[in-house]
């Protein structure tokens, strides 16, 4: 019984969703940073490492994508409306309150519905569905 559980549990992929999964070092090291604690010095991405440190209790002013920076603002309690990219602003609304349905890119409106309580099955990239998958334990 106990070998049927976890053969059942691994092929729902539920024992193996960790940040450890994601094939992108730097989207897995960002993993790392916000849902197991490690540092955000292991991101070789400027941008992506500036909004781990800020996520953490740094500023996001470093930030030089003005979009990113816009949503790394949000995150701590400004306004979305400056977010020029569509999905992004939309995203961001979602994570606020609002709705995520309007958000064109598929995958990315199964992640910011599933970060309130839906499920992760639905997003077809993996590293994004792992990472879901690990936000949520």
């Amino acid at each position: 019984m106990r070998l049927l559980l976890a053969m059942l549990l691994l092929f729902s992929g539920y024992v193996s969703a960790s940040c450890a999964s994601i094939t992108d070092p730097d989207k897995r090291n960002y993993c790392q940073a916000m849902e197991e604690g490690s540092s955000c010095y292991s991101i070789d991405n400027y941008d992506l490492r500036t909004a781990c440190q800020a996520e953490k209790g740094g500023s996001c002013a470093g930030i030089q994508d003005r979009d990113q920076r816009a949503y790394c603002d949000a995150k701590k309690g400004s306004s979305c409306a400056s977010i020029d990219n569509y999905d992004l602003r939309t995203a961001c609304e979602g994570e606020k309150g609002g709705s995520c349905a309007s958000i064109q890119d598929r995958d990315k409106r199964s992640f910011c519905e599933a970060k309130p309580g839906s499920s992760c099955a639905s997003i077809g990239d993996g590293d994004l569905r792992n990472q879901c998958e690990a936000m949520k334990r």
